[in-house]
């Protein structure tokens, strides 16, 4: 997916950019996006010169976007399923077992949570050129 972004502080490999909010209706994860900041962080790997003002290309390939997605949502609903048959496994009290199963989801949203700490950059938009 590749957006057209002003650049709003540029520090070396890291920028800050923002774009407009029309930029967002096209995503087709804009339903979940929790982002509902103006300006985000983007990699400069490339070390492209760019100051506040500028206008760049960013680009977030679509198969680490569905990832991602699956990542903070598939998983820990996946993950249900196992704290459920674990804790069916431990009591009978149906309670239990559902507690068993939000535990579960608990645990799936943390394992996304160390995912994406442990790997932030990897899934950063980087920019691709600058514009103007």
């Amino acid at each position: 997916m590749r957006k057209e972004v002003t650049i709003q502080q540029a520090d070396g490999e890291k920028i800050t950019a923002g774009c407009d909010r029309s930029a967002c209706e096209g995503c087709k994860g804009s339903f979940f996006c929790t982002s509902r900041k103006a300006s985000f962080e983007v990699l400069n790997p490339e070390k492209i010169d760019l100051s506040a003002g500028d206008t760049a290309e960013i680009d977030m390939p679509s198969s680490k976007t569905l990832f991602s997605v699956f990542m903070s949502l598939g998983l820990p609903l996946l993950m249900f399923l196992p704290g459920y048959f674990i804790a069916t496994l431990i009591t009978e009290s149906e309670g239990l077992r559902f507690l068993g199963a939000m535990a579960g989801v608990a645990v799936g949203f943390a394992i996304a949570a160390l995912y994406f700490h442990i790997r932030k950059n990897e899934y950063m938009p980087r920019v691709i050129r600058k514009v103007r």
